[in-house]
């Protein structure tokens, strides 16, 4: 909340998604409606040892799972997101991709890896074609303070 009280809570309008095509270039996608972002989880290592206090089991934090998620778009066929996409899955390789969204007065960028697992289509007889794209993040991922989003 800012000093008055008044909730900062933005809407998404603006964001982008961009993917590494096969050349290794970010390329935004177009017509993207939902972006997802990695939900990583820690693994629990356990460490229980005969002596552990209160003979209670024991838990460090292991390796992080970066996650997966599903990136929403209006199905556009033949566009160059399609075919974008349709290479991705098809190469099975891991590629860069960049999410930008609105931060305050400016954006919020965040860089990482992922390749993507699935998509599907769908077509309905009254409404917009839409298309998901299943995606596995791998390794770590950056973010911080993106392009200052003056681009209306």
């Amino acid at each position: 909340m800012d000093m008055n009280g008044n909730s900062e809570a933005q809407i998404g309008w603006g964001s982008e998604f961009w993917l590494a095509n096969a050349q290794g270039v970010l390329v935004e996608l177009d017509e993207v409606t939902e972006i997802p972002f990695a939900e990583e989880t820690a693994d629990d290592v356990e460490v229980t040892h005969f002596k552990s206090p209160g003979r209670r089991k024991e838990y460090k934090p292991g390796l992080i799972e970066p996650g997966d998620g599903t990136i929403t778009l209006n199905y556009i066929p033949g566009s160059a997101t399609d075919l974008l996409i349709t290479e991705a899955k098809s190469s099975g390789k891991v590629r860069a991709f960049r999410t930008i969204i609105p931060a305050g007065d400016g954006t919020w960028q965040v860089d990482g890896f992922l390749y993507v697992k699935s998509r599907g289509r769908a077509v309905p007889i009254g409404d917009r074609m839409t298309q998901t794209v299943s995606v596995r993040f791998t390794g770590n991922s950056t973010e911080g303070a993106g392009p200052d989003g003056d681009d209306d």
